[in-house]
């Protein structure tokens, strides 16, 4: 992995590539160093997958770089050296790059396109999302990229969002499956619970009070016999989206994305936690992932 002078927004490479389809070598240029907070458009390529693409010039074939580069994101304080193949002295050249980049108060190692691709669409997602950002339990800044990264690195979920991710960009998988997969992955990293119709938390607060946007209650009595994994509300002073609740008395977050529960009395009493396991959901419009 090619060093990098700090504080640039890009650095390049001229490297030679070997065509998947023609079997020739022909020269290009590819990214090294990005800091996303000067080149934000780097953001909308990487969830393209048009980032580091490369062209064959005899055939036009268009071809993935496998070059290791560095993402940096200087507003939110964090670099990550992302190899898109593990390099056979992992060991080692993780070693070196702390020992130069040590000093950055979030130092991570990506060995996947995806993970880069998935936190990018976290925090895209969280960043346009009022509704989730209102309801969210990991914070802001540092401590919700943490809980991102921990997430990237160590759920298991990350396996089936890799292969979803292929699917869909070969077209061998609808792109709602990848939505669902996602919006699942959100409720995995609030720890969300199925929405309980007699709107009780389980430390026995009251949900109908914190279903509110633009400084009024919103009414769910029309909206009981409705919920269901695919439903929204709208505010109808600003047209946001809703889609649950958070206790104020102790900040769990409900949402009927995970379908609904009569009840989390029994759970209460017994003193287990509700599983996320949702009662049957009714159909609804599909209108997009977790939080919409």
């Amino acid at each position: 992995m090619q060093n990098s002078n700090i504080n640039q927004a890009e650095a390049y490479s001229q490297e030679a590539f070997h065509c998947g389809a023609c079997s020739r070598y022909f020269p290009g240029r590819v990214v090294t160093w990005v800091d996303v907070s000067r080149t934000p458009q780097v953001k909308r390529q990487i969830l393209r997958w048009e980032f580091n693409v490369v062209q064959c010039p005899n055939c036009g074939f268009r071809n993935f770089s496998d070059t290791p580069f560095f993402y940096e994101d200087f507003e939110e304080g964090f670099l990550i050296a992302v190899f898109p193949r593990i390099p056979d002295d992992r060991g080692a050249v993780e070693a070196s790059i702390r020992e130069k980049y040590g000093y950055y108060p979030l130092l991570e190692y990506f060995y996947d396109m995806a993970q880069i691709w998935t936190l990018l669409y976290l925090q895209e997602h969280y960043k346009a999302n009022k509704n989730l950002r209102s309801l969210s339990r990991l914070g802001n800044g540092e401590g919700r990229i943490l809980k991102f990264m921990r997430f990237l690195k160590e759920d298991p979920m990350m396996i089936d969002i890799r292969e979803k991710l292929t699917e869909s960009f070969f077209g061998d998988a609808p792109e709602d499956d990848l939505m669902d997969l996602l919006a699942r992955a959100i409720y995995t990293l609030e720890e969300m619970f199925p929405w309980p119709l007699d709107r009780r938390c389980i430390c026995g607060g009251d949900l109908t009070k914190e279903f509110k946007c633009c400084g009024k209650s919103a009414v769910l009595d029309d909206h009981d016999r409705l919920l269901s994994q695919h439903y929204i509300i709208y505010c109808p002073d600003c047209g946001e989206s809703l889609a649950g609740a958070s206790c104020s008395s102790c900040g769990r977050v409900y949402t009927w994305k995970l379908g609904t529960v009569a009840s989390h009395e029994k759970k209460k009493k017994s003193g287990k936690k509700p599983q996320g396991k949702a009662s049957e959901t009714r159909p609804g419009p599909k209108t997009g992932p977790a939080g919409s």
